[in-house]
């Protein structure tokens, strides 16, 4: 399916605010253990000592689970609102505004058991922030959509640099190594490694070079890019199905109509001068 020129940042907003949404409704879900002493109860008063001496009625307040329940309420109304009106600017500056200053304050009250998805979603729902209140919308739009494809090419290069320097990695040894394990791993993916390693080994080279290459689709010929992430698609949907990182799905995915875009604004400009 090919998406419209002015299509692109409708649909990064309602992908991410997706991602927003599925994990304020997880957290809800596990509103039981916002108590005190329980796995999600807030830690304001561990982390920041200080704060919590000085104000410690407002900690107490903060650390409740009626907050941390009414923290991950405004979130998912914000991503809800955010996918039913994406054009509005209004639900778009104060939707934006809202996730970002959720997502920081949920990372406030718990900072363990995060990963790199919630960091990406983080610094989608700044961006979207940030340039929500430019009055050129067509400025907006374009500052918005190449700040994200920036920002992912980033996220996968310094991702195989990583990996690049990583002798597990560099031995091919990595992703057997991570698809046996209980939180990340399929048994069904696991015996098919084992029985044929080279398998496991082309997947762990195949990343790297992947992720250290991906800033050829801004060079590639305009099918070749598309085909390149297409790839990178069905690669986040891969470790979606088989290592239960769904959220990584909608995190990357938000981000890549922001490519399509810089793609599409690069085969339209010399077109317009001949």
């Amino acid at each position: 399916m090919v998406i419209g020129r002015h299509q692109h940042e409708v649909v990064a907003r309602r992908v991410a605010s997706l991602g927003t949404l599925v994990s304020a409704l997880e957290m809800l879900s596990q509103s039981a253990r916002f108590e005190q002493g329980e796995l999600l109860s807030t830690q304001l008063d561990k982390i920041h000592p200080k704060f919590a001496k000085r104000f410690p009625r407002l900690v107490e307040a903060l650390s409740s689970k009626g907050a941390s329940v009414g923290l991950y309420a405004a979130q998912a109304a914000a991503s809800a609102a955010t996918i039913a009106w994406p054009r509005s600017r209004r639900v778009q500056f104060a939707g934006a505004a809202t996730l970002a200053a959720t997502g920081a304050a949920g990372r406030m009250r718990n900072p363990f058991g995060g990963d790199g998805a919630d960091q990406l979603q983080q610094v989608i729902n700044v961006t979207f922030a940030a340039t929500a209140a430019l009055k050129d919308r067509e400025k907006a739009r374009d500052l918005t959509l190449r700040t994200l494809a920036l920002e992912t090419t980033i996220s996968y290069l310094a991702s195989g640099l990583v990996k690049v320097v990583s002798p597990v990695w560099l031995a091919g040894d990595a992703f057997e190594g991570i698809i046996r394990t209980r939180n990340y791993g399929d048994p069904r993916v696991h015996r098919l490694v084992t029985r044929y390693p080279v398998l496991g080994k082309l997947v762990s080279w195949g990343t790297i070079a992947a992720e250290l290459g991906f800033p050829l689709v801004f060079v590639l010929p305009p099918p070749a890019a598309r085909a390149y992430l297409g790839m990178m698609t069905s690669f986040h949907l891969g470790i979606g199905q088989f290592m239960g990182l769904n959220r990584f799905v909608l995190a990357f995915g938000a981000t890549h109509p922001a490519i399509l875009h810089v793609l599409s604004e690069r085969s339209r400009r010399p077109a317009e001068g001949g």
